[in-house]
């Protein structure tokens, strides 16, 4: 581990840039929607609002819950791994929970996915990243043995397969995942931790606000059909402005190697956004659960990071060597 398993956050040299960077961001979020309440309601006196507009409450909600979130993984971020993999098996446990709910996951299965994604975060947090490459195949080998083993209620073995795999699946989804970024926390540039989490917020909203402004054609109608290829501009837009915002956190790359987490940021917000509304399709259910308001369940806010997290892992890996 080349990272300090605990740091007192507020002896990080980091602190006072992401503390001034969340004033001004929740203080210019706020003036803006602010802003925007004045206009919604002028326009309401004279027309109805325009249809698929997000009404402002809404809004609110969603920056009262990242107003929690952000100081949350922030805080995280800044006090090192043992700080991050506590964060990981919270959004591990929770997410296993919604996840099961969306595949009807038995208990059993649901209990397995939870325990093996805490045992890899220990596994990351004690031997690095050594432990995401075993992670896997031994995920593989427990998968088959509780393939066997019968589910509660079962008239026959037909469930047994099926259950497996997406236990399988939601293991490697909401357990080895997040382990990555433990893994980041842990490395030689914990500070990509931080541009991990900003790059994803600022990826989402220029999504939300690009995809309002200019649409454009659907990009995946079938999966999420407000997602559009102008929200693709957005999420590109985001991310360059993390990547910028985010400088005093970075290894000393050039320009072009910083410039590179573009691709990885908005690419895997929009890949994760895509995967969780295939889960929630599937489901018949418009929001994974009701944990954050104005977002709707965990899932339904960290599954861009899921996908982003491992992209900016292995990109960093190359760049260091």
């Amino acid at each position: 581990m080349e990272t300090p398993l605990f740091i007192n956050p507020f002896e990080n040299q980091m602190i006072a840039p992401v503390a001034t960077l969340l004033l001004i961001a929740f203080g210019g979020a706020a003036c803006a929607l602010e802003a925007l309440q004045l206009r919604s309601g002028l326009l309401f006196k004279r027309h109805a609002a325009p249809a698929g507009a997000t009404p402002v409450r809404v809004l609110w909600q969603r920056y009262r819950t990242w107003t929690i979130i952000a100081p949350l993984f922030a805080g995280a971020a800044l006090s090192g791994p043992l700080a991050v993999a506590l964060l990981c098996a919270f959004l591990c446990w929770q997410g296993g929970r919604e996840y099961a709910m969306l595949t009807a996951l038995p208990a059993l299965h649901r209990a397995v996915l939870i325990a093996g994604g805490w045992i890899t975060l220990a596994a990351a947090l004690i031997f690095g990243s050594g432990a995401l490459l075993a992670a896997p195949v031994l995920a593989f080998f427990a998968s088959s043995l509780l393939a066997l083993q019968p589910i509660v209620g079962e008239t026959g073995v037909e469930r047994r397969f099926a259950a497996c795999i997406a236990a399988m699946w939601g293991y490697l989804y909401i357990g080895w995942l997040p382990a990555c970024l433990v893994a980041l926390s842990a490395g030689r540039a914990p500070g990509l931790v931080l541009l991990v989490g900003l790059g994803v917020a600022l990826s989402d909203v220029g999504a939300f606000c690009t995809g309002k402004a200019i649409g454009g054609a659907k990009l995946a109608p079938r999966l999420s059909p407000n997602k559009t290829w102008g929200g693709v501009l957005g999420n590109l837009l985001g991310a360059a402005l993390a990547v910028l915002l985010a400088g005093f956190a970075l290894p000393d790359f050039v320009w072009w190697q910083r410039a590179l987490f573009i691709v990885p940021i908005a690419l895997g917000s929009v890949w994760g956004d895509l995967l969780e509304s295939l889960l929630k399709r599937q489901s018949g259910v418009k929001d994974a659960g009701a944990l954050l308001p104005g977002f709707g369940g965990l899932l339904d806010r960290i599954d861009s990071l899921l996908l982003v997290a491992p992209l900016v892992y292995y990109l960093s890996r190359l760049l260091l060597g």
